[in-house]
């Protein structure tokens, strides 16, 4: 069984020692920009050096994320930018553009490429293609289950997520900050939207429904072992010194354990920064968070509570006791209330506390206790009361302690291992060191002293006192497995000077470590393309799952069809394909369409995890034993047309889709930004934009409701400022995608996108009625220069210009 790599998340140089301290195996971070937690302290260009310099020595490895879309004008910045964390040395870089791995390709060949989980490659088809771009190794969406990674077949290194916050939408899928509030999560500027309470219409009660709890596989680490997975990670680059600690150092033993065949518990881990915990989709068996913030370990249940006094029955499964100095946090309903213990609770049992003796209890390993604290609620009500509400233990003194322990002493890293050979060359002192790493490379270094050493006046050095002195490591991370002294201890020198011979030598294996793995910086300058903008005849296309629509479009070169579910729900179920029911609905479609001027291209759904593959390709296999033959618009990296989801932002990445015919950018560019595109391009046929519809804001794995939950629930979330969002499910019942309160509409601006170059375009028309196919007359009316907003709103929701 592999042990997997510990990998740690490092917001700040401060968190850099703490990290390696605790028993981290590798440690990612980011520079200032380009990084996907922009608001994080992050790391300038030299505190990289450093931190990258300090973890090889400590046989730590550095990742840097440059996991952003990248606009077309950051190209150049961008890969120069990569040019210097090669020459620095770091071991590899997280990407989601995949126009930078093309440049990365090109240009800095040797630079390792890690995938990173804002990619979305949740199946077989993803995986081959980014491998064949040399990327070494995948980090998995947190929404793949267990069964789905174990029937993965690939070369490159796979990474997950084991401990740390969830995202409720597949991340790189997630627009709901970069249109409710401008951030984008695509460039690092997350504002969190889905941490904030929403309702769901004809459910009266608000509540946390798009924030998953936190996720821990911590009790599965033997079960990801057995998955042959590479790496397991911790996220949280923006928590607390205190949440690395105690994460990291638990997850450390658990593995080191794990080499034995043993398994852990640990409490601990719930002490610090959660929201309680799930194992997400990895068991499938999420669940919402109670808040938004930290919730603790639940320890009990009031019994009993009252202006002075609080009693807790203690769950019998937890072992944590809490003392004086601990916080608790107490939940009722919807609201929750925290205290510190000021002086040192009582604990006795259950059946002395209904007697009224409340007799302390020495043995607290037994079962049915009652913790009892007084002096709270000093500026309550006497009637204040809190039975039967949850409490939790959110802040433990004898954490701290452990912290400080770990940050100044701790010593989880593995260490170099040192030989030392010492001898005197025409009595000058010659110190030898063979330091062999934890990758098993191995360095020699020699150094030669500048003092002789002498006939004794009074007293000789003695070998031991040689050995002494050599065998000192000071600071540095060795450990010295061997000294050979070839010397009879009959001379003297001061002790001043064998102290500087092993300083010396130490520098210069730290020095030889650090060129391991630097490398020599290149200027890059990328040679621009121009496009010579000539005009071009321009076309639109429609989206629409909706069968009246193909009878009434017309005007439109292409129309992308997707198969609606059969019913829309907020409780989502697994593996409920029905092929009959496509196969019919896409025969009907080409019948409909017979002898219409577009094309009907079948739109697959963004995601699609590798048994929703098989049962689409199944429906294809029965569509062409009808001889009913269909292009396919999709982001598996197989298709003729790619939807935006796939989050093209440069021309890099257009040209790095060879086999697509036609690929639309994302919606989250603003004008300028498509105007670079455009100047750049060498090929505008081959490139579309979004200029009216809703948008797909969240694509989620996460049921919004839970059983009896839906009942009487409609398909729509409503947000504090009374925003109705449209909820749909996916073909395959396994997703749910959230669209736009509002819609995406550049009707104003159709006439400066076609004179920038542009020539493609699409409307959405998905979950409209008929009437809107009319919207396609208005935008051709606007292009001879009868811009109506009024005849738009006949047929569309409210406009919005979200980023544009």
């Amino acid at each position: 069984m592999r042990i997997p790599e510990l990998l740690a998340p490092v917001g700040s140089m401060d968190h850099l020692k703490v990290a390696i301290n605790a028993g981290a195996s590798s440690i990612y971070l980011s520079g200032k920009n380009y990084g996907a937690r922009k608001f994080a302290e992050n790391f300038s260009l030299n505190e990289i050096r450093e931190a990258v310099n300090i973890a090889h020595m400590h046989n730590v490895k550095v990742y840097v994320t440059v996991n952003t879309l990248i606009k077309e004008r950051e190209l150049e910045n961008v890969i120069n930018y990569l040019s210097k964390l090669y020459e620095i040395g770091v071991d590899a870089v997280l990407i989601q553009d995949l126009g930078l791995i093309e440049l990365i390709n090109e240009y800095l060949p040797d630079l390792k490429v890690h995938a990173s989980t804002q990619m979305a490659l949740e199946n077989q088809l993803k995986l081959d293609y980014i491998e064949s771009k040399g990327v070494k190794r995948v980090v998995l969406p947190r929404e793949m289950r267990k069964e789905e990674i174990r029937n993965i077949k690939t070369n490159m290194e796979l990474e997950i997520f084991a401990h740390g916050a969830l995202c409720y939408s597949y991340s790189g899928q997630c627009l709901m900050s970069s249109f409710k509030g401008g951030r984008s999560g695509n460039r690092g500027t997350c504002a969190q939207p889905c941490r904030q309470k929403y309702k769901i219409k004809g459910i009266k009660k608000q509540d946390y429904y798009l924030s998953p709890c936190d996720l821990s596989l911590f009790n599965h680490l033997k079960e990801i072992a057995e998955l042959n997975i590479s790496c397991i990670k911790i996220e949280g680059r923006m928590r607390s010194k205190e949440y690395l600690a105690i994460v990291v150092s638990n997850y450390r033993k658990a593995l080191n354990k794990l080499k034995s065949g043993k398994t852990s518990e640990s409490e601990e881990i719930s002490l610090v920064f959660n929201r309680g915990f799930s194992q997400g989709q990895f068991l499938n068996t999420s669940k919402r968070s109670v808040r938004s913030g930290h919730i603790g370990l639940k320890i009990g249940r009031v019994i009993k509570s009252g202006k002075n006094q609080i009693a807790i029955r203690l769950n019998d499964s937890v072992s944590t006791i809490p003392e004086k100095g601990d916080g608790l946090l107490i939940v009722k309903n919807d609201k929750d209330y925290g205290m510190e213990i000021s002086q040192n609770p009582i604990i006795t049992t259950l059946n002395h506390f209904k007697k009224g003796k409340n007799k302390p209890v020495k043995d607290l390993s037994r079962e049915n206790k009652v913790l009892i604290i007084k002096k709270v609620w000093q500026n309550k009500k006497s009637d204040f009361n809190l039975n039967e509400s949850d409490v939790y233990l959110t802040k433990r003194n004898s954490i701290t302690k452990k912290v400080k322990e770990i940050e100044n002493n701790g010593a989880s890293y593995v260490k170099s291992k040192l030989i030392l050979t010492f001898s005197l060359k025409n009595r000058y002192p010659k110190l030898k060191g063979r330091l062999t790493l934890a990758n098993r490379k191995e360095i020699l270094a020699e150094v030669i002293g500048t003092t002789q050493f002498e006939e004794p006046l009074k007293k000789s050095v003695s070998t031991e006192t040689v050995r002494k002195q050599l065998t000192k490591v000071d600071n540095y991370p060795f450990e010295i497995i061997q000294t050979n002294i070839n010397y009879d201890g009959t001379l003297f020198i001061p002790i001043s000077k064998l102290n500087e011979l092993r300083r010396s030598l130490f520098e210069k294996l730290q020095s030889e470590v650090i060129s391991l793995y630097t490398h020599e910086n290149k200027k890059i300058a990328l040679t621009p393309h121009i496009n010579d903008n000539k005009p071009h005849n321009v076309y639109f296309s429609f989206y629409t799952n909706n069968l009246n629509h193909l009878s009434q479009l017309s005007g439109v070169k292409r129309v992308y069809l997707e198969i609606p579910p059969q019913e829309d729900s907020l409780v989502l179920e697994d593996d409920h394909y029905n092929i009959s029911y496509m196969v019919n609905f896409l025969k009907k479609a080409i019948e409909l369409s017979y002898g219409k001027d577009y094309e009907l291209i079948w739109k697959w759904p963004d995601i699609c995890h590798d048994k929703l593959i098989k049962a689409l390709n199944k429906v294809r296999g029965i569509l062409n034993k009808m001889h009913y033959s269909l292009p396919i618009m999709s982001a598996n990296f197989n298709a003729q047309y790619g939807p935006y989801s796939m989050n093209i932002a440069n021309n890099y990445s257009i040209n790095s889709l060879e086999n697509y015919k036609l690929l639309t950018l994302s919606v989250e560019l603003n004008k300028s930004d498509y105007a670079d595109i455009i100047s750049n391009c060498q090929n505008p046929d081959k490139i579309e934009m979004l200029v009216q519809g809703s948008v797909e804001l969240m694509k989620t794995r996460y049921p919004l409701l839970y059983g009896r939950e839906s009942e009487n629930a409609e398909n729509y979330l409503i947000d504090r400022n009374r925003n109705n969002y449209p909820i749909h499910t996916s073909i395959s019942n396994e997703e749910l995608v959230i669209f736009s309160d509002s819609e995406l509409s550049l009707l104003d601006d159709i006439n400066d996108l076609k004179n920038l170059g542009f020539c493609n375009f699409s409307i959405d028309g998905r979950y409209k009625d008929a009437d809107y196919c009319k919207i396609i007359d208005v935008f051709k009316e606007a292009l001879n220069g009868n811009v109506s907003q009024k005849e738009l709103r006949k047929y569309s929701l409210k406009n919005t210009l979200a980023n544009f």
